[in-house]
């Protein structure tokens, strides 16, 4: 996950958790995770949480079919299309990032159909290297590789000019 999804999901679990505190729920951010306790009075604990890919999606955990629970569940669903509809309302400033060629040492990681997404950029092999070890060791399922990655294009600065 890029660090800009988890702050966008972190900062929508925040939203839902002051709308729920409106609403008299008390909410505790689990550490490290997006993940979010909620207790009311009177009522059973929940967890708010983000599932990762291939599910994408907020669950409240446990899964039961109280009616506390589809009440909580259709409170939070009001909320996230709430925030989603303000979101989509801001008109997006650039839709994807430029590649920072001052930094040529590419980690990337390689997807299926030829394609690959670049996970970081280092000034030099070293720093991607190590890098690429730690990557490894917590995500060994997934294949990284090393390249030396330069535009193809000429900057105007690096263009020879006849004399």
């Amino acid at each position: 996950m890029k660090h800009s999804d988890w702050l966008r999901l972190q900062s929508e679990g925040d939203s839902i958790c002051a709308n729920l505190r409106q609403q008299g729920y008390q909410c505790r951010k689990q550490t490290r995770r997006l993940s979010w306790k909620l207790t009311k009075e009177g009522q059973d604990d929940y967890m708010l949480t983000w599932l990762p890919a291939p599910i994408s999606d907020w669950s409240l955990v446990p899964n039961n079919t109280s009616p506390t629970r589809t009440q909580l569940w259709q409170l939070i669903e009001r909320i996230i299309n709430q925030i989603r509809g303000q979101l989509e309302s801001i008109p997006a400033r650039h839709h994807s990032q430029a590649e920072d060629y001052s930094r040529p040492w590419a980690i990337i990681r390689l997807l299926p159909d030829a394609r690959r997404y670049t996970v970081a950029r280092f000034r030099n092999r070293q720093d991607a290297e190590d890098h690429k070890r730690f990557l490894n060791r917590y995500i060994p399922a997934v294949e990284f590789e090393i390249l030396f990655d330069v535009p193809n294009e000429l900057t105007p600065i690096d263009e020879v000019k006849p004399s």
